[in-house]
């Protein structure tokens, strides 16, 4: 992918997503600060995810995780309340689990959990397994076998009536 490809989808997605979190900015209140929001919150390895960070000011110091090998600039998404975004790229080799995603505002830290899953296994090829080969002869028991009869049919045991 181009770095003009990436900086296109960064920007739709911040795009996308400051319109998302201006919307119900309407009921927050600034109890509400500091926050760390992640969108989505499962993903697999290799993918992009958008990191929300709202301090109160502005102030936002750090974000940082062993899962992330890419974090974008952070951009002013909303006003009032501000908050933050950035697009997070997940290391290629990061193994499915849960991640922490730890964000500080001034003196204060949060942590946001992040869960990486598997991407799908691979579908198998179009060949198919070898058929099984049919015996057309029963096998009979070798000279000295346990028994000289194979016995056929459910075993035998009893009439099933009790003596008196």
């Amino acid at each position: 992918m181009s770095s003009l490809t990436r900086y296109r989808s960064a920007t739709v997605l911040l795009a996308a997503c400051g319109v998302a979190l201006a919307v119900p900015s309407a009921g927050f209140a600034q109890d509400d600060y500091p926050f760390l929001g992640l969108s989505p919150r499962q993903s697999k390895a290799g993918e992009e995810i958008l990191v929300s960070v709202g301090c109160p000011g502005g102030d936002l110091g750090e974000v940082k995780s062993v899962v992330l090998d890419r974090l974008g600039k952070f951009e002013v998404t909303n006003e009032t309340p501000v908050i933050q975004g950035a697009v997070a790229h997940i290391n290629d080799k990061a193994r499915p689990g849960f991640y922490a995603i730890k964000a500080i505002c001034k003196k204060k830290t949060m942590t946001a959990n992040l869960e990486i899953v598997p991407a799908k296994p691979p579908t198998p090829t179009s060949a198919k397994p070898p058929k099984p080969t049919k015996s057309t002869s029963p096998v009979k028991p070798t000279v000295g076998g346990q028994v000289s009869k194979i016995p056929v049919g459910a075993p035998q045991t009893g009439g099933g009536a009790t003596s008196s």
